[in-house]
């Protein structure tokens, strides 16, 4: 396999994005998992033998090096998404030190160049829907687009990212070409489906917009989710569920309707700062 290595530059060792080699690397893929996400048990990190294995059977296992200390790690494997061949991204786990600098994004882009070596289609891969951080990247940065909403879809989980909550997820689809998808423009201004609201105490809560915006095959949606959903989560998990119930409903209504989330927008105003998903219909022809 061949695979052009991507790099960062700066005072600090650039970032090598490559396939993982040896037993000592897995192993380090695993403490990544276990430092990313706060993974305490040991059922949820990827063994060191399905690692190996999937490496050498049609997937991709990617390390992002800094010199020669792995900072971040990528498993994928073949599989079939929407009716075409794609290298599904499992996971993607960067170490907390690094995150500042780009890592998840390379690895991305390697795994993008991977697929299209191999003539698939497109990468594909599911995160949580209320990880501003995670959204901009995917779907702004990247340029990814998701209309599929998987309500707790790895069931259960208790390591710092998940516990307390349904694991809902969206599916992000990223074709390996170049060319853009064709989305319909926004007839006027958008239409807020979903809005953040300061109640009494401070707190951000969520408000549904009543909206005929799904009927119009030309509007905008815009549905805005917390900056710093984690925040909300460790100090108020009733309001942390509010926000999940709320942006599973506007979003499984929106994806009824035959629009998807394109791009996510993060802005700054007056005291807060606001993150909004936009939503739109593609061109019959696309």
């Amino acid at each position: 396999m061949t695979l052009e290595d991507a790099t960062t530059t700066g005072t600090r060792p650039p970032i090598t994005v490559r396939p993982i080699e040896t037993v000592a690397e897995y192993q380090a893929c695993q403490e990544i998992q276990r430092r990313a996400w706060g993974i305490t048990q040991d059922g949820y990190v990827v063994p060191v033998a399905t690692m190996i294995s999937v490496q050498h059977a049609g997937g991709l296992v990617l390390g992002a090096f800094e010199g020669a200390r792995l900072a971040g790690f990528a498993f994928g494997y073949l599989g079939r998404v929407e009716g075409q061949w794609a290298l599904y991204s499992q996971l993607t786990g960067v170490d907390p030190a690094v995150q500042d600098r780009g890592v998840g994004g390379l690895l991305k882009q390697a795994q993008r160049a991977w697929a299209r070596g191999q003539g698939l289609a497109l990468v594909a891969w599911s995160f949580d829907p209320l990880q501003a951080g995670n959204a901009n990247l995917n779907l702004h940065r990247l340029g990814a687009y998701s209309h599929t909403y998987q309500v707790d879809y790895f069931g259960e989980r208790s390591d710092a990212l998940n516990v307390g909550l349904e694991t809902d997820r969206l599916l992000a689809l990223w074709p390996v070409d170049d060319a853009r998808i064709h989305w319909r423009a926004g007839a006027g201004p958008a239409r807020v489906i979903l809005v953040g609201e300061v109640r009494a105490d401070g707190a951000i809560a969520p408000r549904l917009e009543e909206s005929a915006a799904t009927e119009d095959a030309d509007a905008t949606l815009h549905a805005e989710i917390p900056v710093d959903f984690p925040a909300i989560k460790g100090h108020d998990p009733a309001l942390a569920r509010d926000w999940q119930l709320a942006l599973r409903a506007v979003l499984q209504r929106s994806f009824a309707a035959g629009y998807s989330a394109m791009d996510f927008l993060r802005e700054s105003t007056g005291e807060r700062g606001r993150a909004w998903y936009v939503l739109r219909r593609r061109d019959a022809e696309c």
